[in-house]
């Protein structure tokens, strides 16, 4: 089979190699799409050093089971990324996403930028009904949704998102959901993709008007309520910390790989508590599908490539434009 093996900063080379095995109690399946997510481009520009060499990335991914057991046989699914043990301490809590037994599909496990992978029935949920390319947004809109079920926003609050690449949008998106009206999207003065967040009714404050905004228009100008750092920069975790109120919430989604450098003074002063959060658990990945299906969420694809052309899928990705490019066979 075609696979796209990454051996090192912008060294991604596909190669023809053997269809992995399918172990009991898996299954085999064959790719319909997978989108390339921060992560993926902070391994291949190096940033994120690689916990497998070579790997195959590829964690935000469609496909159609065609081995394993005969009742899943032709049914479209989408995996969840993280295959656990089932038997530690953390598991046995539910905590079964930091199992420290686990694999993680295009992390440390070859995932699905290839014509086939293999997950564990276990992992998988089912999309028969949706669009391949669509679908591909379940595994982040499930870690956006991990995010507010840790700590959920209420509808009063001020609420600031970080970023306007994919995982801001479809959190705005999301926040809707949970009935906040009050947010504003943080973009760079020059971003390509502000035009994708005033389509989603937001008030967007560039960059070099958030000092005044926040002065102007957050309560005593001490900052937002809660804001969502996802804009996949090193940066900014710091940025957040000086934009949130004193006792506010900041959710930090962000994976750039590369080390931050923050005032921690600063935010033990203001008394902020800062949540990590990094995969939907089966529950996610349930409320995601559902909010897909139902047209509540509308996940943007601006490009598609074939895999025969996956380097170049990979640069266009780089590209400020993008929203989301996905690969498809």
């Amino acid at each position: 089979m075609l696979a796209a093996r990454l051996y090192g900063a912008r060294d991604l080379r596909l190669e023809d190699v053997p269809t992995p095995e399918v172990p009991e109690g898996w299954v085999l399946v064959r790719t319909l799409a997978v989108g390339i997510c921060g992560t993926d481009k902070a391994f291949y520009l190096g940033t994120y050093p690689l916990f497998k060499v070579p790997l195959v990335p590829g964690h935000e991914v469609c496909g159609v089971v065609v081995g394993g057991p005969r009742d899943l046989v032709g049914r479209r699914v989408v995996p969840e990324i993280n295959f656990s043990c089932g038997r530690c301490s953390l598991c046995r809590l539910g905590l079964y996403t930091h199992c420290p037994h686990k694999r993680t599909l295009g992390i440390d496990f070859d995932g699905g930028m290839a014509e086939y992978f293999v997950a564990p029935v276990s992992a998988l949920h089912f999309v028969d009904d949706l669009d391949p390319v669509v679908a591909t947004a379940v595994e982040p809109l499930a870690a956006v949704l991990n995010a507010l079920e840790q700590y959920p926003p209420k509808p009063h609050m001020k609420v600031a998102v970080l970023g306007s690449g994919n995982l801001a949008i479809l959190t705005i998106q999301v926040l809707k959901c949970f009935g906040v009206l009050d947010v504003a999207a943080i973009a760079r003065d020059d971003s390509p993709k502000v035009k994708y967040l005033r389509e989603l009714g937001v008030e967007v404050v560039t960059l070099s008007q958030l000092s005044d905004y926040v002065k102007r228009c957050t309560p005593e100008g001490l900052g937002f309520d809660m804001v969502f750092e996802v804009t996949g920069s090193p940066q900014g975790l710091e940025l957040a910390i000086d934009i949130t109120r004193p006792r506010g919430v900041i959710h930090l989604k962000s994976t750039p790989g590369a080390r931050s450098c923050i005032d921690s003074t600063r935010a033990v002063v203001k008394e902020l508590k800062i949540i990590g959060t990094r995969c939907g658990t089966f529950r996610e990945f349930n409320k995601a599908i559902e909010l897909i299906r139902g047209g509540i969420v509308r996940p943007i694809v601006t490009s598609t490539v074939k895999l025969r052309s996956v380097v170049e899928a990979f640069e266009r990705s780089l590209r400020r434009e993008e929203v989301k490019v996905v690969v498809i066979p």
